[in-house]
């Protein structure tokens, strides 16, 4: 029997879209007369609570439409331990998998411009290999922020063994009580199928590492089961606009 997702009370829904955030294990919902009175999530990462916090705020404001005040979240951290959940059994020789190993990490960025074009370069971290991603374009503003998510994702792929058809739906910047965020919803598709892919991230000082970090959280649920390329040592990367023409301008 199908069920119509319409027929799920939406605190259910806001509770698995909050479970989907980055580091969320476990979210709880209080209401009472339909507005939100508690949230409680559990995490065992080394997030600060202002930035689990602000996550939660993000999605409820632009996937419910329903705006709260941080205090209603209260974070959890729980130690890493064993799971009480039966675990499959490890095979000889196998290494228990780190959280580095699991999550693709950010290494730099950098925008180059010259004669009205720029240059986005992205440098991304994931089991001990580095990629490097690139895009070329317009220079304004709003074309600048789009190619380094252009070069975000081309980062991404570079480690992994399939192609994926990757793209940019949409991005904005919000203001959230006293805080910039960056919001990022991504379009991935995959045998035949199209997925809708949402990151956000709070803007601390750099602006570009955020936008990278958010195309990061809504990439980094779905990348861990792709298959991926094995690691090699080096790869070849592209020169950059700065090294190609002493007239290039870096952007901070």
């Amino acid at each position: 029997m199908t069920v119509d997702a319409t027929e799920v009370p939406w605190p259910k829904r806001a509770e698995a879209a909050i479970r989907s955030l980055r580091d969320v294990e476990a979210a709880s919902i209080q209401t009472e007369d339909d507005e939100i009175r508690e949230i409680h999530v559990l995490t065992s990462s080394s997030r600060p609570a202002k930035q689990i916090v602000r996550d939660v705020q993000t999605l409820l404001l632009t996937r419910f439409n329903r705006p709260i005040d941080h205090r209603v979240v209260s974070v959890a951290y729980a130690r890493p331990g064993p799971s009480l959940a039966p675990r499959a059994p490890r095979l000889p020789g196998a290494e228990p998998q780190e959280e580095s190993t699991r999550r693709i990490r950010f290494g730099s960025v950098n925008l180059y411009v010259s004669s009205g074009r720029a240059q986005a370069q992205v440098e991304l971290g994931w089991k001990g290999v580095s990629r490097l991603g690139t895009a070329t374009g317009s220079a304004t503003r709003d074309g600048a922020q789009g190619l380094i998510v252009s070069a975000t994702l081309m980062a991404v792929q570079e480690f992994l063994e399939d192609g994926l058809a990757l793209s940019l739906q949409d991005m904005e910047l919000l203001r959230l009580g006293k805080r910039d965020v960056i919001v990022v919803s991504l379009s991935l598709l995959a045998h035949r199928s199209e997925k809708t892919l949402v990151g956000c991230c709070t803007v601390e000082q750099d602006a570009q590492q955020a936008v990278v970090l958010a195309t990061l959280a809504a990439l980094n649920r779905v990348v861990g089961g792709l298959r991926t390329r094995e690691p090699t040592e080096y790869v070849l990367r592209p020169a950059s606009t700065e090294e190609t023409s002493g007239a290039s301008t870096q952007i901070e």
